[in-house]
């Protein structure tokens, strides 16, 4: 399971990209809509951008495989990564999935051997930015479930109008009576000074005010199909995503100034399909209803309905000089293949910068869960020999390999099936045959015990030894083959310290002139040596 301090700090990456992301659609989408002005009326255009800024929150918090990586590898500096001990629980099984022979992913992930003592500032910062989302998150759940109460106390104190009171209202024509059928829309009616709006979710109800009959029919009858038209698109699902985007993710004003843009769109669109071929006078008394139901929308808190009519004079202004152009402007192809280019960009970007620091966490903290710092040499572990007579070393000790996630418990030795394998050291054999360990993976093995190490010769094809045989240095003991889970003929060879593994480098001379170009590439990105 993955230590908690992983977790938050994912999440503080998180925050980080998801500010990022807003901050870079802001400055784009601000100067976008101003080359092409008919962006402001594109609620998808608005919405997207929403989604895409919450988005690049969750790209640290991907699954990712040890080969192929969206990121080039990122490591922290050494009192960063050591902050990592802190959250580690003591203990953890110690085993090893077998390689696929000279063929290891690159990926970061230091030795824990390497890491200077805790700072301070990397184990409190995700722990503080946790704590102060968590406060804001439930200031910004408990606005929301403020505006819920009020709307539900202003829904209890309406009254839904019959059908035959809806005939006698006059604000409906006989298709929105029969829409409103047909779609079991409630209609009720207040006596609150509101503007007309759309209440709820999963069943809307449309409330009027009752000062609504004052006006005349024909500015009614308008007012009725702007709003039908935002049941129709379903406009109170966008106004939701967004209201849950801008909850969770509050500390991000970049949503905030999206959502206004797309509550804005929203209402444009539904001003252009209500006058859509009306004739100028009409335009005028629409407008004027507009400007009458001003007063009564900005005394209401914001949110909880798609409501006709704006927020503020200045967007009352906009909308009305947006109403006398009989014919919006068209957005043009190129204006949208540029809008998506920069949304993929920005998305492209967080996934390059985020996961890699992210991944290289979640690595580190695995590491040191797992690894063991190799010992100083001692007196035991000097007259060793290398179990293959020629040594082609296709994989080192402590590197992560795509075909599993912890870092490598021994070295990959690639050589032909039936080649000899000779004990390293003399010694007791204590194990020979099928392993149990590791789920089977090792395949037919060997293992020998000599003084307080053990050594591992694993996906063996056939051994010469059976349990409690005395063996000297250099005697044969089986030959190379590719059980258990390999994918070609190999050894796998591990040294064990009271049943830790430890890097088989401190025992065998001169590994790197044996090895791949691969393996010490490998070995060079990931362990820096």
């Amino acid at each position: 399971m993955m230590p908690a301090y992983v977790w938050m700090f994912k999440w503080l990456l998180a925050g980080v990209s998801c500010a990022l992301a807003g901050l870079a659609l802001y400055y784009l989408l601000n100067a976008a809509q101003r080359v092409w002005p008919a962006l402001r009326a594109r609620r998808a255009v608005w919405l997207a951008a929403q989604i895409v800024v919450a988005g690049a929150a969750l790209l640290p918090f991907l699954p990712h495989g040890e080969q192929i990586s969206v990121a080039p590898a990122v490591t922290l500096d050494a009192d960063e990564s050591s902050a990592l001990r802190l959250a580690l629980e003591d203990g953890g099984d110690q085993h090893d999935d077998a390689d696929q022979s000279g063929h290891d992913g690159a990926v970061a992930s230091p030795s824990l051997s390497s890491l200077a003592a805790p700072s301070v500032l990397a184990v409190a910062l995700p722990i503080l930015w946790a704590t102060l989302y968590a406060a804001g998150l439930a200031y910004a759940l408990a606005r929301l479930l403020r505006a819920r109460m009020l709307w539900r106390r202003l829904q209890m104190t309406a009254r839904r109008l019959s059908r035959h009171e809806l005939l006698a209202h006059g604000a409906f024509s006989e298709p929105q009576l029969a829409e409103i059928a047909r779609s079991r829309l409630a209609v009720m009616e207040t006596d609150a000074a509101i503007s007309p709006m759309l209440i709820g979710l999963r069943r809307p109800v449309l409330l009027l005010p009752r000062h609504l009959r004052e006006f005349g029919g024909d500015q009614q009858r308008m007012i009725v199909a702007h709003e039908l038209h935002h049941w129709r698109v379903r406009d109170p699902l966008c106004l939701s995503v967004s209201t849950a985007l801008q909850t969770v993710f509050w500390f991000n004003p970049a949503l905030r100034w999206l959502g206004a843009k797309m509550t804005w769109a929203l209402e444009l669109a539904c001003d252009q399909h209500v006058l859509a071929g009306r004739p100028q006078q009409q335009r005028k008394l629409y407008a004027a209803a507009l400007l009458r139901q001003w007063k009564a929308q900005v005394a209401m808190p914001s949110g909880g309905g798609v409501a006709f009519g704006g927020v503020d004079g200045d967007t009352i202004a906009a909308r009305i000089l947006h109403m006398q152009k009989t014919s919006p402007p068209a957005l043009n192809t190129l204006a949208a293949w540029t809008v998506a280019m920069l949304m993929a960009t920005v998305l492209a970007g967080g996934a390059v910068l985020q996961p890699a620091l992210a991944f290289n966490i979640e690595r580190q903290a695995k590491a040191g869960a797992e690894a063991v710092e190799p010992p100083a040499a001692t007196p035991e572990i000097t007259a060793w020999r290398n179990p293959l007579h020629k040594m082609r070393v296709a994989g080192f000790f402590g590197v992560h390999r795509s075909v599993s996630d912890k870092p490598h418990q021994g070295i990959d030795l690639a050589a032909p099936k039936g080649t000899p394998i000779y004990a390293a050291a003399a010694g007791t054999v204590i194990a020979a045959g099928e392993l149990a360990e590791n789920n089977g993976r090792y395949g037919t093995s060997v293992i020998i015990e000599t003084g307080s190490l053990q050594t591992l010769y694993a996906h063996m094809n056939s051994i010469a030894v059976k349990a409690g045989d005395r063996v000297a240095a250099g005697q044969p003991i089986g030959a190379v083959g590719e059980t258990g889970f390999a994918t070609g003929p190999h050894l796998h060879f591990e040294v064990r310290r009271h049943n830790q593994p430890i890097d088989p480098a401190t025992v065998l001379a001169d590994l790197d002139a044996h090895a791949t170009k691969h393996a010490l590439k490998v070995r060079r990105q990931q362990l820096g040596s």
